[in-house]
């Protein structure tokens, strides 16, 4: 039977209700006081991340409380921080750190998502093949984050720089253009291997003690088990 939230560790429950609810003050300040644009962005995604679990009846996680914690950092730190408050253009090494950071959580959630695919008939492949697979993903992802900010700095961004405080895309404090995007696409490669390795690392744990309740509710959000 599926966990509820009330089911979850209690560690994991309070830190994900501080999530919830930082993003939440965030989010209604920055839209009536910052950048309503931003702060949106962030009630959005806090709403699609959320609000499933409400749809349901005992209130069941349709996103494993572990994902979800995950993906609400990223909102986090990505629209409040970066964003909203222009960490990208005011701190030098901030999209560095977001870099690899959303790397690693990318890494994790897809190695688990992969293997839960393995263990459930649909995938055959070896865990060092799942590894290379999700690694390979994550630097591809990275690939088409910088095509996507090089289209924004030449086409879009005379249309709609002036309303956004981020500034231009590529190109940093520290370095210019060409530089960046490198140093970029290494992080996504280093985050990309950190977080697949902590999948492999949670996959062998889960193994290990016969904690199966993570890969069992990706299962179901995946749609292998009814």
């Amino acid at each position: 039977m599926p966990r509820t939230i009330d089911n979850v560790e209690t560690w994991k429950r309070r830190l994900l209700w501080v999530m919830r609810i930082a993003i939440l003050i965030a989010g209604v300040e920055q839209v009536l006081f910052g950048e309503k644009f931003f702060g949106l962005l962030a009630l959005l995604a806090l709403a699609i991340v959320t609000l499933p679990c409400y749809f349901t009846q005992h209130r069941i996680c349709m996103i494993p409380v572990e994902i979800e914690i995950l993906l609400l950092i990223v909102v986090f730190f990505e629209f409040i921080v970066a964003d909203a408050h222009s960490f990208y253009s005011r701190v030098p090494f901030y999209d560095k750190f977001m870099h690899y950071m959303v790397s690693a959580i990318l890494g994790i959630i897809g190695m688990l998502f992969i293997y839960t695919a393995y263990a459930y008939g649909h995938l055959k492949a070896s865990l060092p093949v799942m590894f290379a697979l999700i690694v390979f993903i994550v630097m591809g992802f990275g690939a088409l984050l910088e095509m996507v900010e090089f289209f924004y700095d030449q086409v879009l961004y005379q249309f709609i720089g002036s309303y956004l405080p981020t500034g231009l895309t590529q190109g940093s404090l520290i370095s210019p253009p060409y530089q960046d995007t490198m140093y970029d696409l290494y992080l996504d490669t280093v985050g990309g291997i950190f977080g697949a390795a902590v999948g492999a690392w949670i996959i062998r744990k889960s193994e290990k003690t016969g904690d199966k309740h993570l890969i069992d509710e990706i299962a179901e959000l995946e749609g292998f088990k009814k």
